[in-house]
């Protein structure tokens, strides 16, 4: 993690590859410690130090790809490098496909909407998995308390969308 401090993190959305690579590091560093603690090589210790190490290698590798995938739809959604620019059309024409491809111009939930929503639950909980993993040690001093935590506001796309729509404004 760098020596920047950001703002409290409030969304599933927020949670950026630095956080994921910080908090892995993070357990990590706790569990070299575990590991040279350890009485003997190959006892208990050693063996739950190497068990949350390819437990925490695979949530991050996890996490960086749904990250991956969610800034491909993204760049995808608008027109950016990953796909190509459609013509916008006005609403109620084009075909599925299209509305799917684009994100939609409408309030009916897509195909490519509930793609999303679906990795943003997926992201979610990969990162309270890893957080589970670091709670032992959420008391030190290099636990970033601020933007490695969960509460509540981490699913609040939900109310923040529903909001939105209650509105009439677009999400």
């Amino acid at each position: 993690m760098t020596d920047i401090r950001r703002p409290a993190l409030r969304y599933t959305a927020d949670i950026t590859v630095e956080d994921i690579d910080g908090l892995a590091g993070f357990i990590e560093r706790r569990v070299v410690l575990l590991r040279e603690a350890a009485a003997r090589p190959g006892g208990e210790e050693a063996l739950v130090g190497e068990a949350l190490t390819h437990t925490v290698t695979a949530l991050t590798g996890s996490a960086r790809e749904v990250l991956g995938t969610l800034a491909g739809h993204a760049a995808e959604a608008t027109g950016g490098a990953s796909g190509p620019e459609r013509p916008a059309r006005a609403a109620g024409e084009g075909d599925a496909a299209d509305a799917a491809h684009t994100g939609g111009n409408d309030r009916e939930v897509t195909a490519f909407d509930e793609e999303f929503e679906e990795l943003m639950a997926r992201l979610s909980r990969l990162w309270r998995y890893l957080l589970t993993a670091a709670e032992a040690w959420s008391h030190l001093p290099d636990y970033d308390v601020v933007r490695w935590r969960l509460d509540g506001h981490l699913d609040a796309e939900h109310e923040a969308r529903a909001r939105w729509l209650e509105a009439g404004d677009a999400w």
